[in-house]
């Protein structure tokens, strides 16, 4: 009986560590958000945009890796970048600079400052050199300490060889063992990912996204230059739904503006300024401006007071250190209107244009 236990245990045991492996193997072989450096859909897109094609239908991706990807593929060193959130993601080349400038636009969803610090340092540790002009889509949530923003972390062998700069520390080293990117061979969700992204893949044997030559075209699309068109659903929105949209987003929990009871991150973010411009770096601070209807309800609310707060806090940095400042959160001071806008806190193309003519 006895030998039959131990024979048993054996067995499970040995098929325990057959299933991981061969998990394990398949997540690292399907890669599909590229974690790894396999996903070849990943990184045909990268050399599609920086070879100036636009791209329609990319889904299902890592944002920050893809930015990594871009600045790996780069054919031309760029003049201008920009770095925010999806609230950043429309300012495109053609809004604020002239033909021959080099422009890319690296804005991520839910961007923190750790975003900031961490495409910078992709510059720097990839490229070699730094854009002469830095746009920095700015949004509250960045002081927040409770935002809940962690996916920066995709990028964080960049971000820590950025604060070594930022902070002037000798004998730099770069992390390159990412232990969080290595633990994703065991991740169940990445593991249900990649099922779903390989049963996609049998199914569409085509690409997963299309080089297409005009934005009119029914999907979402990303511009060469890294800005977005959103599907037509969106672009063409009504304000009646957009009204439903924004009143919505003052319900329950307001994104990433939670528990925000002090200013956070100000002085990191004023030690990447002060490190910036040591490097004779334009800095331009942008402000996006929130629906007038969310926001003339949320700004009511004290727990959200220091939207208002952070932007004061701003205005004054921008003073101190002779940068240039577009936008605010505050959509009446520029007469924005319900129309002007998407949903509660997204605006359309057309604001971000005229804020930066």
């Amino acid at each position: 009986m006895m030998v039959r236990s131990i024979k048993w245990l054996s067995y499970s045991f040995i098929s325990i560590i057959i299933i991981i492996l061969a998990i394990s193997i398949f997540n690292y072989k399907t890669d599909s958000l590229g974690i790894f450096g396999n996903s070849n859909y990943l990184s045909k897109a990268a050399r599609t945009l920086t070879n100036g094609q636009m791209i329609s239908g990319l889904r299902n991706y890592d944002e920050r890796l893809f930015q990594e990807l871009i600045i790996k593929n780069l054919h031309v060193k760029n003049d201008v970048i920009a770095i925010g959130s999806s609230r950043t993601m429309q300012l495109r080349k053609r809004f604020f600079v002239d033909k021959e400038t080099n422009y890319f636009n690296h804005s991520v969803s839910g961007a923190s400052i750790e975003d900031y610090i961490s495409i910078i340092g992709a510059y720097e540790l990839i490229g070699g050199y730094l854009p002469s002009t830095i746009v920095l889509g700015i949004d509250p949530w960045i002081f927040n300490e409770n935002n809940a923003q962690t996916r920066w972390k995709t990028l964080i062998k960049y971000y820590n060889y950025e604060i070594q700069k930022i902070y002037n520390k000798e004998n730099l080293k770069v992390d390159n063992l990412n232990i969080t990117k290595w633990k994703q061979l065991f991740n169940y969700d990445y593991t249900v990912s990649n099922i779903k992204f390989f049963k996609s893949y049998i199914e569409n044997s085509n690409n997963q996204f299309k080089v297409v030559n005009t934005i009119e075209t029914d999907d979402s699309i990303k511009e060469a230059d890294g800005s977005i068109h959103y599907p037509y659903k969106t672009r063409n929105i009504s304000s009646l739904e957009v009204q439903k949209l924004a009143i919505s987003y003052t319900k329950g929990e307001v994104y990433s503006l939670e528990r925000f009871t002090h200013l956070s991150n100000t002085e990191l973010l004023e030690s990447l300024i002060k490190y910036l411009k040591s490097k004779n770096i334009k800095i331009i601070l942008f402000l996006p401006p929130y629906n007038p209807l969310s926001y003339d309800i949320i700004i009511k609310n004290k727990k959200y007071k220091f939207i208002d707060i952070a932007e004061d806090y701003l205005i004054s940095l921008a003073t101190k250190n002779d940068l240039e400042i577009k936008g605010s959160y505050n959509p009446n001071k520029y007469k924005l209107l319900n129309k002007d806008f998407t949903d509660g806190m997204h605006s359309r193309a057309s604001v971000v244009r005229n804020l930066f003519k």
